[in-house]
């Protein structure tokens, strides 16, 4: 039982060593690997115009627009000093994408739908109303209002958006490595995209939270148990 007993304490002794200098080893890569990581980071952030990030726009067959841009991979902390991230107080943020839309509507002829002459507002200048009341034919945008002696009035102006947002790995070609990239898909014809950004948020795992670590390390104490 002595001999059993000592025999196990050798074995136990071998594993926690063994285990040790794994630990150290992984360790000193994970902290090799966590410095390369932040050193590609930081040259990806000097290279780049984070205010003005360039983007390109697609028409599709349906006037639909398909508007892409390289995503630009930060820690949340770089995403922060830098103005791309504004509610600081938020946590574990995954990716930010901002868009500025423009909506241009060209010529549209609007016929009225009523015509007034309003005696009652003479002393306000108005001799006559000519109303009018238009929804564009998709339902993009509406507008209603009238036309007077004295002017055009708004009573309501409205405008529909459709917007989808993929944060997605491009393939450029069969062969080549997948891109990463934000695409912004808009359904409404009347409207383009002036400006985009976007942030997708690195977050570091050590390598003790990686699948598979502490499996590893059941199978060698397990082994060297058994020895």
């Amino acid at each position: 039982m002595n001999w059993l007993t000592e025999e196990l304490k050798k074995k136990a002794y071998r594993s926690v060593a063994v285990f040790s200098l794994l630990l150290l080893g992984m360790s000193m890569m994970d902290s090799c690997e966590k410095d390369k990581e932040n050193a590609n980071l930081l040259n990806n952030l000097s290279a780049l115009n984070l205010e003005n990030q360039t983007f390109k726009t697609e028409i599709q067959k349906n006037n639909e627009k398909l508007t892409s841009q390289d995503q630009i991979i930060l820690t949340q902390k770089q995403a922060i000093d830098n103005g791309l991230i504004e509610i600081k107080k938020l946590k574990n943020i995954k990716s930010k994408v901002r868009v500025v839309t423009k909506t241009q509507i060209d010529t549209v002829f609007i016929p009225y739908t009523k015509i007034v002459k309003d005696t009652t507002q003479l002393d306000n200048g108005f001799e006559w109303k000519n109303y009018f009341d238009y929804v564009e034919p998709k339902g993009w945008y509406s507008l209603s209002g009238y036309a007077s002696n004295l002017g055009i009035g708004i009573d309501s102006l409205r405008i529909k958006n459709d917007y989808s947002i993929y944060i997605a790995d491009k393939k450029l070609n069969m062969f080549g490595k997948s891109k990463p990239e934000v695409i912004l898909l808009n359904k409404n014809p009347f409207t383009e995209t002036i400006q985009m950004n976007n942030v997708v948020i690195k977050v570091y795992t050590p390598f003790y939270q990686k699948n598979g670590f502490w499996a590893g390390v059941g199978f060698l104490g397990g082994f060297l148990l058994a020895k």
